[in-house]
This record gives C-alpha cells, sequence and structure tokens, in this order.
C-alpha cells in the first residue's frame, strides 16, 4: 500500500511539472508575439492603407453621386426576385 501511494504521488508530481512547463513554453511563444508586435510598424502601415482606400472610396462615392444606390438597390431588387423565384419552384 505504501508503494501504490509513493506511485501516485510521482505521478502527480511528474504531471504537475509537464503543466507546469507546457505553460512555460507557452507564455515564452506568447512573450515572443508581443515583442513581434511591439517591434512591427504593420498596424501603422494597415492604418495608413485602409484610410487611403476609405479616402479613395469616399472621393469615388462623391463623383459618381447618387448614381451607384440605384445600382445596389437594382442589384438588390434582381436578387431579391431569383430568391423569390427559387422559393416559389421549391415549393410547387
Amino acid at each position: 500500500m505504501n508503494g501504490n501511494s509513493t506511485t501516485l504521488r510521482y505521478q502527480s508530481q511528474r504531471t504537475a511539472e509537464e503543466l507546469e512547463s507546457q505553460n512555460d513554453e507557452r507564455i515564452d511563444g506568447l512573450n515572443a508575439k508581443i515583442k513581434l508586435l511591439k517591434d512591427n510598424d504593420a498596424f501603422t502601415e494597415t492604418t495608413d492603407i485602409l484610410s487611403g482606400t476609405f479616402r479613395r472610396m469616399n472621393a469615388m462615392a462623391t463623383r459618381q453621386g447618387g448614381r451607384w444606390a440605384c445600382y445596389m438597390i437594382f442589384l438588390a431588387l434582381v436578387f431579391s426576385f431569383f430568391i423569390f423565384v427559387w422559393f416559389v419552384r421549391k415549393v410547387t
């Protein structure tokens, strides 16, 4: 009985050490990723790209006036018509 409890204690200690080792490895990996993100200017570059794209999109919408809204409404109506026809054909 005494040998059995020693084995269980050894196994639980080994499991705890393995889990702690895995946690330490994961923490080191996360710290490396955080450092990489802090050192990288990717966020700044992405913000610049997105703001430029948004600016160009607004300029295009201003040049086109309300015509793009008419196109979008037309496409929505055509799409709705096809969905309606599909449902009607599926039911009958």
